[in-house]
């Protein structure tokens, strides 16, 4: 047979479930900042490449350009000498666009550290964990308010029992050798006056239970529909990178 499974108190189970979305909120922000810093290097690299691409492209047209510039009252686009000369130009034209390119991946790469999404995925596990604290200790006061009740109430249980046990010997006059009537009487007011003491204090200790009870469920419902959302949405959709070129990023023209 299966031995019994252990009894998990309230206060345990939920930090173990608080765990598990922290560490799965961590490990879901880390993706991310890793994600960013793969970008970080792409754009890095593709500004490098558009740089050395634009400058060697208008390196290439300038010579022939020089060399073009005699035959400047030939340049009608109907000749052959204008469609060489439009040729070049569109060189030139499309190495400033590859120099403009990187420096919008440039850009990128420098608005996409790995140190503000850091930022983010700190500030964000602060508030979980800062939320978590106040919603388990919300349940360790329930805890500890279901204990006390369960306590005063065997207390009173108990004094209920020993002063129905006296009582009923009274009503059969079974006081014994040990006790006189009188002394039966002197103890059964004595148990009375204990057991209505123990009352007031069980009623004290189910009111504050049930006050517990009704403020750890609102705050768990609030955490959950309110706080846990919220923060995720924070934490995991921070203010989108700023796009250059458009919305597709650099697209410079081949």
């Amino acid at each position: 047979m299966q031995p019994p499974p252990r009894k998990v108190k309230p206060a345990q189970e939920v930090k173990l479930r608080f765990l598990e979305q922290l560490s799965i909120l961590q490990t879901r922000q880390q993706r991310e900042a890793d994600l960013l810093e793969d970008i970080r290097s792409y754009s890095k690299q593709r500004a490098a490449i558009e740089r050395e691409y634009g400058q060697a492209l208008q390196k290439l047209a300038g010579p022939f350009l020089k060399r073009e510039g005699h035959r400047s009252s030939e340049m009608d686009n109907r000749t052959v000498f204008g469609a060489w000369r439009c040729l070049l130009d569109a060189t030139v034209a499309g190495g400033q666009t590859r120099l403009q390119a990187s420096d919008r991946y440039r850009d990128l790469a420098g608005g996409t550290g790995r140190s503000a999404k850091e930022q983010v995925l700190r500030k964000g596990t602060e508030n979980l964990q800062r939320a978590q604290a106040e919603v388990l200790q919300s349940v360790r006061e329930l805890s500890r308010s279901r204990k006390l009740y369960g306590q005063r109430e065997r207390v009173w249980a108990l004094a209920q029992e020993k002063a129905a046990d006296v009582q009923a010997r009274l009503n059969r006059s079974d006081h014994g050798i040990f006790h006189s009537r009188t002394s039966l009487q002197k103890l059964s007011t004595k148990l009375s006056a204990q057991s209505a003491q123990y009352s007031q204090q069980l009623q004290a200790a189910r009111n504050e239970y049930l006050l517990n009870l009704v403020a750890t469920n609102a705050h768990l419902d609030h955490y959950y529909q309110e706080e846990l959302p919220a923060l995720l949405k924070a934490s995991l959709n921070p203010d989108p990178v700023p796009q250059q070129g458009g919305r597709g990023g650099p697209s410079p023209a081949s």
